[in-house]
C-alpha cells in the first residue's frame, strides 16, 4: 500500500526592494568611491556597495523614465559654505519635513545641517547599469539640477518600485517562496546607517534550506527600524503556526505601483534583498 504523506507548512513570500545608505567621502560617486560599482548580491551583507538591484543607464540633464523605479535623497551633515544646491533642487524643498530650505546664512543654494533634499533624474548619471554618479551642480545645464556633495554627507538610493529600470526585473530572482519547514534561523548584522527620516537601522539575515537542494542557504536580508529584531522572530513563528495552508505568507513585497505590502508593517522594513541558489 502507497504511503501518502499528510506534511503540511504554511508558506512564506517574499519580494525585492533595493536599498543603499552612504556616510559621503565628499565624492560625487556612489558606493563609496570613485566609479565603484553597486551590485544586487554576491558580497557581505554590510558591504558599501549593496544596493540588492541594478540601475539601468541614464544620462543627466534627461527628465526620462529611466530612473522610475528608484530616488536619490541627500542630507547634509554640516553648514555648507559654498553654493553647492542647484537653483532646481532647491525648489523641491525639504524631502523630510517639506519646508522651504533655509540654507546657511540664508543662502538657499548654501545646504544647512540637516536639510535633506530628493535630486531630480537630471542631477545623475548611471553608466555600465552600475555605476551612478551625481552630478556637481556647476556641471549640469542652465537650471542647475546639481548637487556638490560634502564630507560627511548622507546619501540613500532607495528602490520605490519593482519596475524594468531596476535590475533583476520581472526574474524569479526577484522573489522568493519556500515553506516554513526549510527557515533555519536568523542573524543580525551590523549596519550603522540611519532611515532619511532620521529612524536608525538594522539588518538581519533570514536563512533558509535551499529550495533545490544544494548545500548553500538561501538568505533573505532584511533592512529594518532597529530593535525590531525580536518582533521579526514573533512575526515569523505565527506565520510557521499558523493554519494556512491555501496561500503563501507574504512577508514583504514591491508592487510594480510601488505600493509595499508587509505581513507586519510595525518593523519598518525598507529593504529586502533575496540572494537563493538559481533556479
Amino acid at each position: 500500500m502507497a504511503y501518502t504523506s499528510n506534511f503540511k507548512s504554511p508558506y512564506i513570500y517574499f519580494g525585492r526592494k533595493g536599498f543603499l545608505a552612504e556616510v559621503s567621502a565628499a565624492d560625487q560617486e556612489v558606493a563609496g568611491g570613485s566609479a565603484t560599482s553597486v551590485v544586487a548580491t554576491g558580497v557581505a551583507y554590510d558591504h558599501a556597495t549593496l544596493a540588492g538591484f541594478l540601475p539601468i543607464d541614464h544620462p543627466h540633464d534627461v527628465a526620462g523614465t529611466s530612473t522610475d523605479a528608484y530616488r536619490i535623497i541627500i542630507k547634509a551633515k554640516s553648514d555648507n559654505s559654498s553654493v553647492d544646491r542647484g537653483t532646481n533642487l532647491v525648489a523641491q524643498k525639504d524631502f523630510v519635513t517639506g519646508a522651504a530650505f533655509v540654507g546657511t546664512g540664508g543662502n538657499t543654494g548654501k545646504p544647512l545641517t540637516g536639510e535633506t533634499v530628493e535630486l531630480l533624474p537630471q542631477s545623475w548619471d548611471v553608466a555600465n547599469t552600475n555605476q551612478i554618479t551625481i552630478v556637481d551642480y556647476a556641471a549640469t545645464t542652465a537650471g542647475n539640477y546639481g548637487y556638490d556633495i560634502q564630507n560627511n554627507d548622507l546619501l540613500w538610493v532607495e528602490q520605490t518600485a519593482a519596475h524594468a529600470t531596476a535590475l533583476p526585473y520581472g526574474t524569479i530572482t526577484t522573489k522568493y517562496c519556500a515553506p516554513m519547514k526549510n527557515f533555519i534561523g536568523a542573524d543580525t548584522i551590523a549596519y550603522a546607517h540611519e532611515y532619511w527620516d532620521g529612524t536608525a537601522l538594522d539588518r538581519t539575515i533570514l536563512s533558509f534550506k535551499s529550495t533545490v537542494g544544494t548545500n548553500t542557504d538561501d538568505t533573505i536580508v532584511l533592512t529594518h527600524t532597529a530593535g525590531k529584531y525580536k518582533d521579526i522572530m514573533k512575526a515569523l513563528e505565527e506565520i510557521a503556526n499558523s493554519n494556512n495552508y491555501e496561500k503563501a505568507h507574504t512577508f514583504f513585497d514591491l508592487g510594480t505601483d510601488g505600493i509595499v505590502t508587509s505581513y507586519d508593517n510595525t518593523l519598518g522594513i525598507v529593504g529586502c534583498f533575496i540572494d537563493s541558489a538559481a533556479k
